[in-house]
């Protein structure tokens, strides 16, 4: 049966439209908060604010519009749009959004024994294991940092770093650029290559097979008949422009020889490269002004026992006390100093976070860069502009400017020397994340850290438990660690929330031992010397009151 037609006419839709009108109202009165919900975040005005913008003269006071995602407008005379969410700046300044020039922000690998074997995986992007959803990335935007270079530290050829900003439901909308540059380490590997002369050898022949593989497909592609096909090797692919110098790599270098190693290699094979984490750069600061190469310098310091020549400077001298402590003190004013030298090297120069294993250290190091010879406004490029640059995205990155993302480090006072200033928000694609002015610290010494601690350690894949028993006089604190029926004695100093004790263990050398305390947890790194570092945590046994005893309270 053929379906009846309708015909409409003008008189009859006017009827249908009017009929509808009430429910269409209803609808859209009930649903107004849906729509505001949906908007809401995506267009703000700072106002009243201090706009440092890179791009040009700094504004004193002025407004900055954000709308969609972007940068819409700024300037002293900007006014706020009738639809945008007030932000009142006064007191305010607000920077370019800092980039983390290096880091692992995101990434939750597998346990090492559970890993694919790393030594090339250079078809593999970083964001393989990257977690959209990981709590840790608050920690990293509470520290000023909306975006990350995302790169895995644990492989030879360990894949290809990314850009990524650090707040957005999933991995595709959060990508700023993919792939930036590929990555080469020296880390040893479960399986082969499991040795540093093993890795080295790794390098060359792994670049050496890559030119090859090349050299076997360009012959195929222009004879293909009469020769066996190469087959399919898309991590040696990965490497092939790195071989042929048109791509850069990323050497992931901490200690001095690292440096020379990776130089060497660059030499020999002709490779355009950056350097990246640079723990020791003020070791070799000649060689860095000579390679005239990026440098990727990691705020992560290492304790001195950490750096090479520790040993060799104390070995057999029978110095005092008060000669260790000099030296000491020398070796800690030479780390501190680490960003600085890079910079008086005349390299671009970019921060970031890679090894920091309690993110409240970020800002706290940084301002230790500065006080140690950093100007201010070149550590404000090495997290901005200068990061941008590097990595190719300075058109969209880096500035105060329209039409860039909207990235923004929003922060109350001088975030570079006053340790009391801190971050009020950041927004990243225009999406913002504010936080809470920081407690300050109790009278006394900061607080109760006294009494007993359980807590976690974890090293090289492994954890254990223990307990770390502190008394606390003042600012003064001792305490002994105790774990796998093994005993460290420490002591230190417990102020505005940060824990430093110093120890030693016969026939090793000096520990360190650094960590936050918030309430009744705790956090923090365990330095062990050559046996390497231990990250830990744990929360006080509520039972222990004796805390507030040898606090003298």
């Amino acid at each position: 049966m053929a379906k009846p037609t309708i015909n409409w006419d003008r008189s009859m839709f006017t009827r249908a439209v009017r009929s509808f009108a009430p429910i269409l109202a209803l609808a859209i009165l009930l649903s107004a908060s849906d729509v505001a919900a949906q908007y809401e975040g995506r267009t703000y005005a700072i106002t009243d604010a201090r706009l440092v913008t890179l791009s040009g003269q700094t504004i004193e006071t002025g407004t900055i519009v954000l709308r969609g995602g972007l940068i819409e407008a700024l300037g002293a005379e900007v006014s706020a749009p009738a639809d945008a969410v007030i932000i009142d700046g006064t007191g305010l300044t607000v920077y370019p959004g800092f980039i983390d020039a290096y880091s692992q922000a995101g990434l939750v690998l597998p346990d090492r024994d559970d890993r694919e074997h790393a030594g090339n995986i250079a078809d593999q992007l970083a964001t393989k294991f990257f977690d959209p959803a990981s709590e840790e990335l608050g920690d990293y935007r509470e520290q000023g940092l909306t975006s990350a270079l995302v790169a895995r530290a644990d492989g030879v050829f360990g894949g290809k770093a990314v850009l990524m900003n650090l707040m957005g439901d999933n991995i595709p909308s959060m990508t700023v650029k993919a792939p930036v540059v590929q990555v080469m380490g020296y880390q040893g590997q479960n399986d082969y290559p499991g040795t540093l002369m093993a890795v080295v050898a790794y390098q060359r022949q792994t670049l050496i097979d890559a030119a090859y593989h090349d050299l076997l497909q360009n012959r195929y592609r222009e004879a293909p008949r009469s020769m066996v096909r190469p087959p399919a090797e898309p991590n040696l692919e990965a490497l092939i422009p790195v071989a042929k110098g048109e791509a850069p790599v990323l050497g992931l270098v901490e200690i001095e020889n690292d440096f020379k190693r990776l130089r060497n290699l660059a030499a020999e094979y002709n490779l355009d490269y950056w350097i990246a984490g640079a723990a020791e750069a003020f070791r070799v600061s000649g060689l860095i002004q000579d390679a005239g190469v990026p440098v990727l310098v990691s705020l992560d310091f290492p304790s001195p026992n950490e750096v090479t020549g520790y040993q060799f400077d104390r070995a057999y001298k029978n110095l005092t006390e008060e000669e260790k402590e000099a030296l000491d003190d020398r070796d800690k004013a030479a780390i501190q100093s680490n960003p600085a030298a890079v910079y008086e090297a005349g390299v671009p120069l970019a921060l970031g976070s890679s090894g920091i294993s309690n993110m409240n250290d970020f800002l706290k190091n940084l301002r230790l860069a500065v006080e140690a010879g950093l100007p201010a406004e070149e550590a404000l490029k090495a997290l901005t502009i200068n990061p941008a640059t590097i990595f190719g995205v300075d058109a969209v990155l880096g500035t105060l400017e329209p039409g860039k993302i909207a990235n923004l480090t929003v922060t109350s006072g001088d975030i570079f020397t006053d340790e009391e200033a801190w971050v009020a928000h950041v927004f990243v694609d225009g999406w913002k994340d504010t936080f809470d002015e920081p407690k300050p610290p109790s009278a006394g010494g900061g607080g109760v850290v006294g009494g007993t601690w359980n807590i976690t350690l974890s090293i090289m894949g492994e954890s254990a438990d223990g307990t770390l028993v502190l008394t606390q006089e003042g600012e003064t604190v001792t305490g002994e660690l105790t774990a796998e029926d093994n005993s460290i004695e420490f002591e230190g100093t417990y102020s505005g929330g940060t824990l430093e004790m110093e120890g030693s263990i016969p026939e090793m050398g000096g520990v360190t031992l650094t960590a936050t305390v918030e309430g009744d947890e705790i956090s923090g790194t365990l330095n062990l010397g050559p046996i390497g570092t231990a990250d830990f945590t744990g929360t006080r046994d509520p039972s222990d009151l004796a805390g507030e005893r040898r606090a003298g309270r």
